[in-house]
């Protein structure tokens, strides 16, 4: 898997996570998606650029760890600071979710490729 997939993989994932929270509140995508994906999808980015600037491999469980740990708590902080809610639910869901999203296709690629 190239890079790019992957990082757009990731991307969408963090657009997925969005999206069914949204839909889950019963809330209008069009007007509610933007400002729940944004922090999470900033942090995202910023784990990818770290791990291209460290020429760290990308599909690896430890990048998938932490791809997911610098997006759930990045999008965790930069959502609080722009004042939306973090309450504790929220942050559950978002490690859980978020864990299983970007930790799972790596965890699948794996067990493909060495046939566990």
């Amino acid at each position: 898997m190239t890079k790019q997939v992957a990082l757009a993989l990731d991307l969408a994932l963090v657009v997925l996570f969005s999206i069914i929270g949204v839909l889950s509140h019963s809330e209008s995508l069009v007007s509610r998606l933007a400002p729940v994906v944004w922090p999470f999808l900033v942090a995202c980015a910023v784990a990818w650029l770290i791990l291209l600037w460290r020429h760290r491999p990308v599909g690896t469980l430890a990048a998938g760890v932490f791809v997911w740990l610098c997006t759930a708590l990045g999008g965790l902080g930069l959502r609080a600071a722009a004042g939306g809610g973090t309450q504790t639910g929220f942050i559950i869901v978002t490690l859980v979710v978020t864990g299983i999203f970007l930790v799972g296709w790596r965890l699948l690629l794996r067990k493909k490729l060495v046939g566990i």
